[in-house]
């Protein structure tokens, strides 16, 4: 009859479906210059990791992000069903939410619109698409956008891929922030 029992026992352990815990993002980060990509130009419009010109001590200007600028802190705070991310570049902030059950999200796009996003787990990443349809100069404009974010096994390093589809072409950066 032990015998029996400690069959079934072991049985059912190993049938049960596996509940990986998924990491945590939650905390401060800082921008990692070094191990990210470099900025391109201003709005972050170019194709390609295209760079723009550097100045004479070897200096580029600051490009992407809100306005031009880079995010160089997060304060993110993960629930079970939403990552809500305060983000910081220069003086300016602005926060985000993003449901984790593949809900859409509305957060601020480009040039003062919302952007609509679902973002859904895909193993131990967070991965984030979306869509913001603005008027530009040269009339409307729909940029499409998949980020993938990953921490590290000791959860002190998190890389966000980003693959930014424009009319103009597709970009792809690699941001690095390690947490304080």
């Amino acid at each position: 009859m032990k015998i029996q029992f400690a069959s079934l026992a072991l049985l059912a352990l190993v049938a049960a479906p596996a509940t990986a815990q998924k990491p945590d993002f939650s905390g401060t980060w800082k921008i990692n210059t070094e191990k990210s990509d470099p900025m391109g130009p201003p709005g972050g419009m170019g194709g390609g990791n295209q760079q723009p010109p550097a100045d004479a001590g070897g200096n580029r200007p600051p490009g992407g992000g809100m306005g031009g600028m880079r995010v160089t802190e997060m304060f993110i705070t993960q629930f079970e069903s939403k990552l809500v991310i305060e983000q910081k570049m220069g003086d300016q902030s602005r926060m985000l939410t993003y449901y984790l059950d593949g809900r859409e999200s509305k957060n601020p796009g480009m040039r003062g619109n919302e952007m609509t996003t679902k973002s859904t787990w895909a193993d131990n990443a967070i991965v984030t698409e979306g869509e913001n349809t603005f008027k530009g100069p040269m009339g409307e404009m729909t940029i499409k956008s998949r980020e993938t974010r990953t921490l590290s096994e000791d959860g002190k390093t998190m890389t966000t891929i980003s693959v930014i589809n424009t009319p103009r072409g597709e970009m792809t950066r690699k941001m690095v922030y390690d947490k304080t």
